[in-house]
């Protein structure tokens, strides 16, 4: 009880020293509340990317097995979860599509209704700050006990730990998954310290908050990458990175499109890098998922076509690039209406992308696509370097362990 006491009042303490920045914050809420600002409207400036400071040399050598190591990706979906490997050599492994419960389910449909996600408490006030030194408290108090931080993290860490298992079992040598990367839906925007919060409780490392933090990954940039666009392809050489970053991939006005029984999600925005996290326009209709569409079909597509073409005319300009991703998304009366919804509001070769998925001996992307995006963002942040710069010796060292592995290839 006493012990209680001392962090509630060091956490009090705290309150008052941390009382500008934390207002800093709750403003930044209130300026998303009221919609995105101008420069998210508009197409990306080339000079955004631009580095201007040099990057500094790493402080040591990625190890071997480091270098080698598998990168894990687990997404969370509105209705369920997936789990993917990217190995080594390039390829991918689709291991885990688990549905959710109802606990599962009702949890997300809540995350995804509620704006702002994380209400500020009022700060000006004692029982605001009492209010928010009790729930940090609470979390710490949680954590250093070894349970799940918060009520929402039970359900998350619930998934998470059943994806884990089923991704431990194909893993060699009986290795556990200590390190990975989790994506979630774009309007649910799990926070940093909540995907931190459900990996630590499970003993793995967020790979996007260590070495140090990236921007929090979520299901359209995951899917963008896990469909092989929007990264780099020499990302052990951030400057060479960098530049393919600038040149070869061109700003594009991405409408990503999940579908799954439990619900339709819909986003729009403008994207280059899947690196980037910020979104124009997402929504999530419950109503519209496919479990729904057995009464009244003809209503139900007429209510699905409306949904997406009122969303994208909202946002203004034409839609370059179309993606679907979701356990719904091959349904061919799905992608007809989707069609139907876009006319007039595409530009050439934006269903090309979609047309294609499901069709090259491969109709798992259109499930594991978001998880595949994870586990490459989990491979690289792995392998680095992460913000930095190799040394020659660093280098050398990664060559002969490539040369290695190529001598032991043939030797095969």
């Amino acid at each position: 009880m006493l012990s209680r006491l001392a962090l509630l009042l060091w956490h009090l303490l705290l309150v008052i020293a941390l009382e500008n920045s934390l207002s800093e914050a709750s403003s930044a809420h209130d300026r998303l509340d009221a919609g995105p600002p101008e420069s998210w409207i508009h197409e990306p400036r080339p000079e955004d990317t631009v580095r201007v400071c040099p990057l500094p040399f790493c402080k040591s050598c990625r190890t071997a097995e480091q270098i080698q190591a598998p990168g894990i990706g687990f997404a969370l979906e509105m209705g369920y979860g997936t789990a993917s490997i990217r190995h080594h050599d390039g390829t991918y492994q689709d291991l885990a599509y688990i549905a959710g419960d109802n606990t599962y389910v009702s949890l997300l449909q809540r995350l995804a209704s509620e704006s702002p996600r994380f209400p500020a408490h009022d700060l000006s006030t004692y029982r605001g700050k009492l209010l928010w030194a009790t729930e940090r408290t609470q979390r710490l108090l949680s954590k250093n006990l070894g349970r799940p931080a918060t009520p929402t993290i039970v359900v998350l860490a619930d998934m998470l730990s059943r994806l884990k298992i089923q991704v431990e079992s194909v893993l060699k040598d009986g290795r556990k998954v200590t390190a990975a990367v989790l994506s979630s839906p774009d309007l649910v925007s799990l926070s940093g310290e909540e995907i931190t919060d459900a990996l630590d409780y499970l003993s793995i490392t967020n790979l996007m908050a260590k070495p140090d933090t990236l921007e929090d990954l979520y299901a359209s940039s995951a899917a963008y990458a896990g469909l092989g666009m929007g990264l780099c392809d020499h990302y052990t050489d951030p400057y060479v990175c960098e530049q393919e970053d600038n040149e070869i991939y061109p700003s594009t006005r991405l409408l990503h499109l999940d579908f799954s029984p439990e619900s339709l999600c819909v986003t729009i925005r403008w994207i280059k890098s899947a690196k980037e996290s910020k979104v124009n326009k997402s929504i999530v209709d419950h109503d519209l998922g496919l479990g729904r569409s057995y009464v009244l079909k003809d209503v139900y597509w007429d209510a699905v076509r409306s949904r997406i073409r009122r969303l994208v005319q909202s946002f203004g300009v034409r839609i370059t690039r179309v993606i679907l991703t979701g356990s719904s998304a091959s349904d061919q009366r799905f992608k007809a209406v989707v069609r139907e919804a876009l006319r007039d509001w595409t530009t050439v070769g934006a269903f090309d992308m979609m047309e294609q998925q499901g069709l090259d001996g491969e109709p798992s992307m259109l499930l594991y696509a978001t998880a595949r995006g994870a586990a490459e963002f989990a491979k690289r942040r792995l392998e680095g370097p992460v913000r930095c710069k190799e040394t020659e010796r660093c280098k050398e060292f990664r060559q002969g362990i490539e040369q290695a592995k190529s001598t032991n290839k043939l030797e095969l």
